[in-house]
């Protein structure tokens, strides 16, 4: 007997929406990750370049300052971070709010007048993020 109906079966329907369920449960949480990486992605910029600017005043004067003193464009604070030079040769980067999964971070660079430059970041959460910030 020949079939002339055409169309889609209930359960082709259904093998179909399963299929876009599990695709999208895996696009999701990788889509979520990506943006929350990219928005880290300013942490590290905007630390080397104070990081620079104190090590070359180290060079010039063989001591540490405020990040006032020097030839730094303290950057303004952004929709994710703020930042702010707290005591000489320190400057830190605090999350506003919630940045995909990590809230609370504090990252902060320290250099000492042996133009020795240390990172810390105090969200576990936020290593996942900045690998190189070390």
């Amino acid at each position: 007997m020949i079939r002339t109906n055409k169309g889609f079966t209930l359960i082709e329907l259904m093998v179909v929406i399963v299929i876009i369920g599990i695709l999208a449960a895996l696009a999701i949480p990788k889509f979520t990750d990506a943006s929350t990486k990219a928005k880290f992605s300013e942490v590290p910029t905007v630390m080397a370049s104070y990081d620079h600017a104190q090590l070359a005043y180290v060079s010039e004067t063989g001591r540490v300052t405020t990040s006032d003193s020097l030839v730094f464009d303290a950057p303004t604070d952004s929709k994710w971070f703020t930042y702010a030079g707290a005591t000489a040769g320190t400057y830190t980067a605090t999350t506003v709010g919630t940045v995909g999964k990590v809230s609370g971070l504090v990252a902060t660079t320290v250099v000492t007048t042996g133009s020795v430059v240390t990172h810390t970041v105090n969200a576990a959460g936020a290593a996942k993020y900045l690998v190189n910030f070390k």
